[in-house]
């Protein structure tokens, strides 16, 4: 438990009062200033100088200037080791320990902190909680395997192991050691601006992960950990909307500059990370990690030989910075995992108090959810799972955190009421597929995909399950390769699932906001408006960007209207305008589906609701997107290459009443 609320942190840069990081940060920013990085302009940095739409139209016009193409491993995943060598553990818990203000506090102490709270209070350092603060009095029995360990404590009432091995870090050194192993390393910077609140609170994650140098090859290569800070970085102006993060997004981008050298994208990112963009706060902050923001996770694996796969657990934490009038104390707190429930909650036999309440949360808010997506990357719950059912830590999936195991395969009440929802929702899914979609946003599922037996998580009603992860368990490694075309150069290895599966999707968001357009894109809430139609922005069914347009139950005749836009930056405009439709599978009437009618309008062109064309919906398939086009006339393209301010685009979707829902995305000129 987080004791009471945090002390306000300023959002000013931070200093480190030590010598050494003062010189580091000076020479940084006196290497910044004389870069004179373009990717960060004035006008970008302050965009509470204009209005909204103007700032849009401005960053976005910068935007379009970049011509390089984005490197994912540049802008998305840095491993590059001549980059993060410059990250240290201490610099990071040294800016943490600056902003606490607690006198006397090292980085050493907050680190042996926090393994600590792994262990038995009687076992401990005395310096925060323990593992066994609160015992259950119904506790499953030990783990069997190569070690025996009892769940003894619990985190959030649910149990954990206690104490772990992994607690003996409280007697380490990572900074200095001896021994070796038991040092730290930074491997990878990580931008997860693809985890930005849609309504742009905040602008997505950003991470930095260390990993223990006892689990590389060249020592015993069992001893694993890894200390991942995955900071939420709050949007200084979010009545812009994701808009006002801008800056942060030009600053990856803009290190895929091909122009750029490897000191300038290090002093770049050492930059943003420890002192932040003007306005921004600094992706170190204690802020960063409290209660509400984001969090430390620790994956552990730390076993002596001979060790297994199957010993893997993560926990999360985070900071409590509390203050009274005479003295602030700054403790890293186990948390419950967020967005992870505990499988125990989806056992239909359970006598956990919050058991039933789940379930029912579980099936009338999360399974339409869960079930509107044709993405492995855009699973998610409709909102972040309620505090109480975060399980106290994440194991591996084919022990504790296996959704579908703890439903059964036998015959329940929940699993008729996730059915029941599934087929009201018109989805094709089974039960279990919708379990194993569950299952594999969680920590265990994410990071080991169980492709066959028990309980097995890779079949989630795609048109091909999910690959397996050739690093069996983690997405990035402690082992290194060297750097396609750089003779010399070094980076550390990412997993097959990181590269070829996560890495696309999160490039396709960041340059579809880069270079895509609101209205078109169906991106921000009160751009497109029917008088008939019940209209809302979803996250699920999506082709293009972060949301969709999901049109409810509509009417016989629904007329669907977008605010004015501009075509600059867009020419030339093409021929065609273009749709993604979804077409529902629920539909009263199968043999005939609908109509979409397409209108334009360019008042300054003396064009008012000009018919563009029509589009039958009935051979479209079911429960799909499907690309709809129409045909535009030579003189409104013409209109439209002409730069107009004034666009509007009217579509009118005749269906049967009571079919539905349907989404729109990816408005687009083509030829």
């Amino acid at each position: 438990m987080v004791p009471g609320p945090s002390c306000s942190s300023p959002m000013s840069r931070s200093r480190s009062h030590s010598p050494a990081a003062t010189t580091r940060r000076w020479a940084r920013r006196a290497a910044l200033l004389a870069l004179a990085l373009p990717t960060v302009s004035c006008a970008a940095g302050d965009p509470m100088d204009g209005e909204p739409d103007g700032v849009a139209e401005a960053v976005g016009a910068d935007a379009q200037a970049l011509t390089f193409p984005l490197d994912p491993r540049k802008s998305l995943v840095v491993t590059d080791t001549d980059i993060v060598s410059a990250f240290t553990l201490q610099d990071v818990l040294q800016q943490l320990v600056d902003q606490a203000d607690v006198p006397g506090l090292t980085p050493l102490q907050v680190f042996r902190q926090m393994f600590d709270t792994y262990r038995k209070a009687d076992e401990g350092l005395a310096l925060g909680p323990h593992c066994d603060d609160v015992v259950l009095s119904n506790p499953p029995p030990p783990t069997q395997g190569i070690f025996t360990e009892s769940f003894d404590g619990s985190i959030n009432g649910f149990p954990v192991i206690c104490s772990r091995a992994v607690g003996q870090e409280a007697d380490t050194d990572p900074f200095a050691g001896p021994p070796e192993e038991s040092l730290y390393m930074a491997t990878t910077l990580v931008n997860r601006f693809d985890l930005a609140d849609p309504l742009g609170s905040d602008c997505g994650e950003h991470r930095v992960v260390f990993a223990r140098r006892g689990g590389h090859a060249q020592l015993n290569g069992g001893m694993r950990s890894f200390i991942i800070f995955e900071s939420r970085l709050p949007n200084p102006t979010p009545s812009l909307g994701r808009e006002g993060c801008r800056p942060v997004v030009e600053l990856w981008r803009g290190l895929s500059d091909p122009a750029k050298s490897v000191e300038e994208r290090r002093a770049a990112l050492l930059d943003f990370y420890f002192d932040g963009l003007p306005g921004f706060s600094p992706v170190i902050h204690i802020d960063r990690f409290s209660a509400g923001s984001g969090q430390i996770r620790v994956n552990d694996f730390l076993r002596p030989p001979p060790f297994s796969q199957d010993d893997w657990a993560l926990r999360e934490f985070k900071l409590s910075h509390d203050c009274t009038a005479s003295a602030c104390q700054l403790l890293v707190v186990p948390h419950h995992v967020d967005d992870n429930p505990s499988a125990l909650l989806f056992d239909p036999a359970s006598t956990d108090p919050r058991a039933a309440s789940f379930r029912s949360w579980f099936v009338d808010d999360a399974v339409e959810a869960l079930a509107s997506s044709g993405d492995i990357n855009r699973f998610d719950y409709p909102t972040l799972v309620p505090a109480s059912f975060g399980a106290g830590e994440a194991l591996l999936i084919t022990e504790q955190n296996n959704y579908r195991n703890a439903v059964g395969s036998g015959p329940s009440a929940f699993r008729t009421a996730i059915q029941e929802k599934l087929t009201a929702a018109g989805s094709p899914l089974s039960p279990d597929q919708l379990l194993a979609r569950a299952q594999s946003i969680s920590c265990s599922g994410c990071h080991l995909v169980k492709s066959q037996g028990s309980g097995a998580n890779s079949d989630v009603g795609l048109s091909s399950p999910i690959p397996d992860n050739t690093f069996l368990f983690t997405h990035t490694s402690e082992q290194t390769e060297e750097i396609p075309g750089e003779p010399g150069r070094t980076r550390f290895q990412i997993s097959n699932l990181l590269a070829d599966e996560f890495i696309p999707f999160r490039e396709q968001v960041m340059n579809d906001f880069l270079f895509g357009n609101p209205v078109l894109g169906f991106e921000r809430s009160g751009l497109w408006t029917s008088s008939q139609a019940p209209l809302s922005l979803v996250t699920g069914w999506v082709t293009e960007g972060i949301r969709s347009l999901r049109v409810g139950t509509p009417s016989a005749w629904n007329q669907i209207t977008s605010a004015p836009f501009s075509t600059a930056g867009m020419t030339p405009v093409g021929n065609e305008l273009r749709l993604d439709f979804f077409t529902s599978a629920i539909q009263p009437n199968p043999s005939w589906v609908g109509t979409v009618v397409a209108l334009i309008s360019i008042p300054s062109a003396g064009i008012h609701n000009q018919f563009v064309g029509s589009v039958g919906l009935t051979p479209l398939p079911r429960n799909a997107f499907s690309p709809i086009a129409f045909t535009l006339a030579a003189p409104t393209v013409a209109a439209l290459n002409a730069s107009p301010s004034d666009v509007s685009i009217t579509l009118e979707l005749a269906v049967n009443p009571g079919s539905g829902p349907y989404f729109l995305d990816n408005l687009r000129f083509t030829n």
